[in-house]
């Protein structure tokens, strides 16, 4: 599914905001009630004679057609509130699974909420008098935007709506629109507060928004403790866990990152970017036209004991972001109230807003239609693809089999599927006999039942996806990563079908000396998503100057080129020729080998089962190459890692 076709559309309101001020309803109290007053004539003060009958009854007759008209706003307000309210509500009936059936829903609930957005910004006065608009009712709007912003990013993998769901929730804390519900004492809208900030917290994690997030997670704790001290609730523990876990996972990328000599984290790029070495060297097979591309990923998360937050462990976030291109970024400004608008970063016209201003004026119509053409003329030349992402948290295998089956027929025969797993190994403990190849063992799914008195071995080999259980789905191109303790499982998979099949298998185990890779992550994972920082944790560099690091980032950019260029002058398996095609798939290629000859290269990986397995099997020309070696003999000696042995000693 291209992720960035039929966005979604709203017919002529936006959620976008609206800098000119709401038509105010005229008090009756102030029309000409001059009965009282006293005239000044020639500096004497009389009393004023009384208003003629006909100007007192047209008095009144302005002051009901006011009322009545203010009465048309709120029930017309109460009408889009309650159908907003219905559509959300309905999103959590829409299957999870499939291609477009799910997008008109979506139009739907996109459209109402615009409508809903602009009407209570134009009539702001008329509703806070008429109807009690409470500032944490608007935030509270503001924040269903921002989960269907969020949520449509899920479904559809573009980047920029993610973006836009983040202008929403900060909008909706630098405005403070939830701030009074401390003083409402609601145990209900403190708990719509708290969600909110898990929210906001789960998009700062995927926007890698560092500075936010500390920020964040100190204000959800003192709300945290709030919650419990006032209310007593029964969930107060479940609040306590989601503290934990956004500090386990903060924790965890703190260890990776080394800082400089002020403390402040080193910059790391965490979505693909497209390197012109590596595009000149591979870029040249094929047309645009035939040239395969990855569609879909399925990407799995099973590893007991493995960090996460909000049914993301860590690794699935890496790899998630390493199937993404950037952002464009949004430089929202504030040239009025504040409290006159949200940005609305908006598809409605088919396209995405990426320059809206957070108090962006309402266009007239003319100019409305001149930008949404130059808008879309725009977003032609940045169009992303990136692939569709299904995120599988601890699923049972007859939930992954129905994801597999959904994924495989949406993919077209000149598009891959990329199935990623991380997740504890499942071994046999007794001896196969059956003769059956491809079922001696896999890696653990998740169990919904626990069954009393069950045979153990029996659990395991059930609830355990094999190699054999992906064989039918070969009948596709299909790119397989692992990340297990039993990844060699998935070794020298059968090619029946005789379609594109590659596998990129992590060690099964590593060394003694190597610290506890399940309080980070998966290092394998971690050497795809982000060499640089693989390569700091192996090295165990925890400070570095910026510009050393600065220049560490260039040897491993050049790496990949020549790694890039040795991929495309070897002689390659036609499989291995035609993943190079895609972007994406082509970065974890190179980064394999990368990580391949850098832990060959490092003192304590001393082993075959330390080092990372794929099948079909790079070339020697590129896993041995001495100029990559070069690259990564400069890079240990410019970050004074000394734990590396080359055929040189190292020369600080």
């Amino acid at each position: 599914m291209d992720s960035s076709s039929n966005p979604p559309a709203t017919s002529g309101a936006n959620p976008t905001p609206n800098s000119s001020l709401p038509v105010q309803a005229a008090s009756p109290n102030n029309n000409n009630n001059n009965n009282n007053n006293m005239a000044t004539v020639s500096g004497a003060p009389v009393s004023s004679e009384p208003l003629p009958e006909d100007v007192v009854s047209t008095n009144a007759v302005t002051a009901e057609a006011i009322a009545r008209q203010n009465q048309t706003v709120v029930e017309e307000f109460q009408y889009l509130l309650e159908k907003s309210q219905q559509l959300f509500a309905g999103l959590r009936d829409l299957p999870p699974t499939g291609a477009k059936q799910w997008q008109p829903y979506f139009q739907k609930t996109f459209e109402i909420f615009s409508k809903l957005w602009r009407f209570q910004q134009q009539n702001r006065f008329v509703l806070e008098n008429s109807y009690g608009l409470k500032r944490w009712e608007v935030g509270e709007i503001a924040s269903k935007i921002g989960q269907l912003y969020y949520h449509y990013y899920l479904r559809t993998s573009e980047t920029n709506y993610l973006q836009e769901s983040y202008v929403f929730y900060d909008a909706i804390r630098e405005r403070r629109y939830f701030n009074e519900i401390s003083e409402i004492k609601s145990s209900a809208l403190m708990i719509k507060k708290l969600r909110y900030y898990a929210r906001f917290t789960v998009v700062c994690l995927l926007l890698n928004n560092r500075d936010i997030i500390s920020t964040l997670k100190d204000e959800l704790a003192a709300l945290v403790n709030e919650y419990v001290t006032m209310y007593r609730p029964p969930d107060a523990s479940e609040w306590q866990l989601v503290l934990q876990e956004i500090s386990s996972f903060t924790d965890a990328e703190k260890k990776l990152h080394p800082v400089n000599s002020n403390g402040t984290y080193l910059p790391v790029t965490r979505r693909l970017q497209t390197s012109p070495i590596v595009a000149a060297a591979l870029d040249k097979d094929g047309s645009s036209s035939t040239k395969m591309r990855l569609q879909e990923a399925i990407l799995i998360g099973n590893a007991h004991n493995q960090i996460k937050f909000s049914e993301l462990t860590i690794d699935m976030y890496r790899i998630l972001q390493s199937l993404e291109r950037e952002t464009s970024q949004i430089r929202a400004t504030d040239n009025g109230s504040k409290d006159n608008g949200l940005s609305a970063v908006s598809s409605a016209t088919g396209g995405v807003n990426v320059d809206a201003g957070l108090n962006a004026p309402v266009k007239d119509e003319s100019a409305e239609e001149s930008t949404v053409a130059q808008r879309r003329q725009s977003e032609k030349s940045v169009k992303r693809s990136n692939p569709h992402k299904y995120l599988l948290y601890r699923p049972t295998l007859s939930q992954l089999m129905v994801y597999l089956a959904t994924a495989f027929k949406e993919v077209s025969s000149d598009s891959a599927l990329l199935i990623y797993i991380s997740a504890d190994g499942s071994k046999r403990s007794v001896p196969d006999n059956s003769g059956a190849k491809g079922y001696h063992g896999g890696i653990l799914t998740n169990s919904r039942k626990v069954v009393d008195n069950a045979d153990q071995e029996q659990q395991s080999i059930s609830h355990c996806l094999h190699p054999g259980d992906l064989l039918p789905f070969t009948r596709k191109p299909m790119f397989l990563i692992v990340d297990s303790n039993n990844s060699v499982a998935f070794a020298d998979m059968p090619r029946v079908f005789n379609h594109p099949y590659m596998s990129l298998l992590s060690p099964a185990e590593y060394p003694a000396s190597i610290p506890d890779t399940s309080q980070v992550g998966g290092l394998f994972t971690l050497f795809l998503h982000a060499p640089l920082l693989a390569f700091s944790f192996i090295s165990g560099i925890a400070q570095i100057s910026p510009d050393t690091w600065e220049q560490c980032a260039g040897l491993i950019t050049q790496a990949e080129g020549k790694i890039a260029e040795l991929m495309a002058a070897a002689s390659l398996d036609k499989s291995l020729r035609r993943f190079l095609q895609d972007e994406f798939l082509r970065q974890f290629m190179i980064r394999f080998a990368l990580c391949h000859i850098i832990l060959k290269a490092h003192v304590a990986f001393t082993e075959p089962k330390h080092l990372p397995m794929s099948y079909p099997a790079l070339p020697a020309s590129v896993l041995e190459s001495t100029e990559v070696l070069a690259k990564i003999r400069s890079l240990a000696i410019l970050a004074n890692a000394s734990c590396f042995s080359f055929a040189e000693p190292i020369q600080a």
